[in-house]
């Protein structure tokens, strides 16, 4: 609920307009008690028909009003919902301005639960939730109004009206926990999924479909059994909010007979006050059925939050003029959050322009690693980073990126084109576009396809070969025309036109005087290198300088 109060502070001029109208509404719900009540005392007692007609039509007015007043004050509490649309575009923002080390190391990180918790929080934190709490407060007009019939109908509706507050304080902890365990089983659920159709190759050529089984039996008897327990403390809990309205009708039809008897109030009393009592436990009912979905907002909203705190990277730095492409490394440490030992610790070198520098070692020595803190997608532990004798803390990331030609090892994309892909926001000639694709080896394949350059990319690239993949990602890396030249296992996965491809743009680099820098084990590659960085010599990497190389 504290989410929803401090929506309502940031606007107070409007919610104190939601106010006023809240209270005319409520007002103008004691027409129809009123109405009631004058009906059988004056009309039924006198029989006077031009009564009737000035009651019905007083009525039919009121209700006019109460209708209008309603859907007046629901449309200003739908002004608060633009908060959703606005927490909405700071997420995607904040997906998009994230340091990329966090998005490294968060190995389990899971947007798709980040976009439940907003449609969780959108679901709930609506104008019609807003307005069921704001009415809660306004439940003492109708209870004032009991007390004004007879002050004993007043105290009984009082007292009752508290006895779904204490049942919902006495189940609450036990439905928040059974919710908590809900959300974690449909997660593992989900994640079962994705492993079902995202790993089917794995599960069904390499006999993992009984470990699958096994997995989804636990989970599914212990989520049937949590769902049981859980609905069974829903039903309890929305039969008490029905059997409390009944106690209500019961308590004041009782005893208000029996006063209606002694001659303490009228017939027609009683009926209104029935009605009132009604209309003063009814906010109270609803009151009780949205604190369940609230607290699930409310959880979710603060992992929102927690989610938005997460450091951005730098939109601050300077541009380098006359970028020549000198890099040097001093000293440089590196150690995931989650080991002991550093990936590689005082390595220093220094890589000029129109030389080649190899990053080499086996699987998992961490060539992708150096290369990513190289060009600050990683964010290392120890030692410094100069472009050009300007430490890469201090360099604009904008500026970075825009003068590298980086090939990652993992070739990914997203939904679109395959221009939208390659070139982005960026606009290129087609003569330079055609030399890109010839360069890396694609013109064949995209003049294959009737629409050229405009194809689909659907599922994200994913169902493309991995070759084709490899290619699109060489085609990405040329669409930049940077002074430094980056390539992760740029042979690698590749046929033997490809890797002539990436060792003809390698010697073009070399002669524009850029800064190549390659991880790979290809030998063809290592050998024409100015500079070796062998990763498996741990923790200290060694580094062989050469003076010469040898045509590629």
């Amino acid at each position: 609920m504290y989410e929803i109060f401090s929506r309502l502070q940031s606007s107070p001029n409007l919610f104190a307009k939601i106010l006023v109208a809240s209270f005319f509404v409520n007002i103008l719900a004691l027409a129809t008690p009123i109405y009631v009540i004058q009906v059988l005392q004056r009309y039924v007692a006198y029989g006077v028909t031009s009564t009737l007609i000035t009651l019905v039509v007083g009525i039919v007015l009121v209700s006019i009003f109460e209708f209008f007043f309603r859907n007046i004050r629901h449309r200003m509490a739908r002004e608060f919902e633009t908060i959703n649309a606005i927490i909405s575009d700071k997420i995607l923002k904040k997906l998009n301005s994230i340091k990329t080390s966090y998005y490294a190391f968060q190995k389990n990180f899971r947007s798709d639960i980040i976009t439940k918790h907003v449609y969780t929080t959108q679901s709930t934190f609506s104008a019609t939730t807003i307005l069921t709490l704001i009415d809660v407060p306004f439940v003492l007009i109708f209870l004032l109004a009991l007390y004004l019939i007879h002050y004993q109908l007043g105290v009984l509706a009082s007292l009752i009206i508290f006895i779904p507050l204490i049942f919902l304080v006495l189940c609450r902890k036990k439905i928040y926990d059974l919710n908590s365990i809900s959300h974690q089983m449909s997660l593992s659920t989900a994640r079962l999924h994705d492993n079902s159709s995202s790993r089917f190759e794995t599960i069904r050529y390499f006999n993992l479909l009984n470990a699958l089984y096994n997995a989804w039996d636990r989970i599914l008897r212990s989520s049937t059994l949590n769902k049981e327990k859980l609905e069974a403390m829903k039903n309890v809990l929305s039969s008490f909010m029905a059997s409390s309205s009944t106690f209500m009708t019961i308590v004041i039809i009782g005893w208000g007979a029996v006063l209606a008897v002694n001659g303490e109030i009228s017939v027609g009393a009683l009926i209104g006050a029935n009605i009132l009592a009604g209309r003063a436990i009814s906010p109270i009912i609803r009151f009780v059925q949205v604190i369940e979905p609230l607290e699930k907002a409310s959880q979710a909203q603060k992992e929102i939050n927690m989610f938005l705190k997460i450091a951005d990277e730098s939109k601050s730095g300077s541009d380098i003029r006359d970028f020549r492409g000198k890099i040097e490394i001093k000293d440089l440490q590196f150690i995931y959050p989650t080991t002991k030992n550093p990936i590689f610790e005082n390595l220093s070198c220094i890589i000029s322009s129109g030389n080649l520098l190899v990053v080499t070692g086996s699987n998992g020595s961490g060539k992708s690693t150096l290369l990513k803190s190289i060009i600050a997608f990683l964010d290392f532990n120890r030692g410094q980073i100069f472009y050009d004798g300007i430490e890469i803390h201090q360099l604009s990331l904008s500026w970075l990126r825009q003068n590298l030609v980086y090939m990652p090892q993992e070739p990914k994309f997203v939904d679109g084109t395959l221009l939208d892909n390659l070139i982005g926001l960026r606009e290129i000639k087609k003569t330079e576009m055609h030399q890109i694709l010839q360069d890396s080896d694609l013109l064949n394949y995209v003049n294959s396809n009737p629409e050229g350059i405009k194809m689909q990319m659907n599922n994200r690239g994913e169902d493309l070969p991995f070759g084709i993949r490899k290619r699109i990602a060489l085609a990405r890396a040329l669409a930049v025309d940077g002074k430094v030249v980056v390539l992760d296992e740029p042979t690698e996965s590749m046929d033997d036109k490809g890797r002539n491809s990436i060792y003809d743009l390698i010697k073009k680099f070399i002669i524009k005087e850029k800064t190549v820098i390659v991880s790979s084990q290809d030998s063809k590659i290592i050998k024409n290198a100015n500079c070796i960085i062998n990763l498996d010599s741990k923790p200290v990497p060694s580094i062989t300088n050469l003076n010469k190389s040898d045509k590629l």
